[in-house]
């Protein structure tokens, strides 16, 4: 994982919804991240707390979660997915929203189908003809 100074770190803090602060620096978050570690034997709390933080300040998108945080703590994909799944639902889930909003700005938008454009016909349409 990439080294990023704490002078950025609180650029893009200072840039985040209240809500995204909030939980940044929540005593739920921070209680939630070590019940879930010591739940699965896991020592290195602040790791997984970096990484939680990386989430919720947008650089580290939630999709990424699991498989980075098997990689950072080289944990078996078994415990590695336990506890994104604990984390998904105690910390990210109650903001899905703002993570939602913050991540489309970010420049991975969802794609709303709503408003695609109808997609032409590549060749003439023999069927009509005209009057």
């Amino acid at each position: 994982m990439e080294k990023i100074s704490q002078d950025k770190l609180w650029a893009i803090y200072e840039t985040l919804p209240s809500e995204l602060k909030d939980s940044i620096f929540s005593e739920d978050t921070a209680d939630a991240i070590w019940n879930i570690c010591k739940l699965h034997d896991v020592d290195k709390t602040s790791i997984v707390a970096k990484l939680v933080g990386r989430v919720l300040m947008g650089l580290l998108p939630p999709e990424m979660f699991m498989e980075t945080l098997e990689d950072e703590m080289s944990l078996s994909e078994d415990i590695a997915k336990k506890i994104g799944m604990e984390i998904e639902h105690f910390i990210f889930n109650p903001i899905k929203n703002k993570l939602d909003t913050l991540y489309e700005k970010e420049g991975t938008p969802k794609e709303d189908v709503t408003k695609r454009e109808p997609e032409s016909p590549e060749k003439a349409d023999t069927y009509r003809e005209l009057v």
